[in-house]
């Protein structure tokens, strides 16, 4: 049987996605503080991706989407601000306090936030499918959250579902960019996101950060 490039490239996304969060959580372990940490993954997912956007450029291979413009720089903003600094930020926190494996089973959450917030926001049709089955999401999560134990994983999971949260308003925004080209849009919130949480990260120093 035959698998198509677009599903391979699928299946390798959500192996390497997978992995990111137990690394995240050795990193977290070794002493590595949570808000450097967000700046330093996102940064260097802007990175690499400017650096695939910058070779595409000089092989003059075209894109095949539009390029951002001007009209779409408060949209961008917004996205970088949600799903770029707020996002990875309260990811690493919770995932401070919680094991990987239930950081990782709550992030199934940022599939509700982006639901509700398509449905009570922006008026999208949802059928009762989805309805019970955002339901059990979040009642699995409610579970969870106890894992750990009630004091540490409750607001471990409180951060985690924070994430989710931003995370879901970044994929509602970030259909009004999505005639631009994807690489250019991850490149600039990496960059932007990743730069403002590190720079953040070492001017406010271990006394002002806030607390794992």
């Amino acid at each position: 049987m035959k698998v198509s490039l677009g599903a391979a490239l699928a299946l390798a996304s959500a192996a390497l996605f997978g992995a990111s969060t137990p690394a995240a959580k050795l990193l977290l372990g070794d002493g590595l503080d949570p808000w450097l940490l967000a700046g330093l993954l996102y940064l260097g997912a802007g990175l690499g991706l400017g650096a695939v956007a910058g070779v595409r450029h000089l092989s003059g291979r075209a894109a095949g989407e539009a390029p951002l413009a001007w009209r779409d720089l408060p949209w961008l903003g917004l996205v970088c601000l949600a799903g770029g600094v707020i996002g990875p930020l309260l990811l690493m926190l919770g995932l401070a306090r919680i094991s990987a494996s239930s950081a990782a089973l709550l992030l199934n959450l940022e599939g509700v936030a982006t639901l509700a917030i398509a449905w009570v926001v922006f008026r999208e049709n949802v059928d009762r499918r989805l309805v019970l089955g955002a339901a059990a999401i979040l009642g699995g999560a409610v579970l969870l959250s106890w894992r750990d134990g009630p004091v540490d994983a409750g607001l471990g999971a409180l951060l985690v579902a924070g994430a989710c949260l931003a995370w879901g308003i970044d994929n509602n925004l970030t259909r009004k960019l999505s005639a631009s080209d994807p690489v250019q849009i991850v490149a600039v919130k990496g960059l932007v996101a990743g730069g403002v949480n590190l720079a953040l990260a070492l001017t406010a120093g271990p006394g002002c950060r806030p607390p794992a």
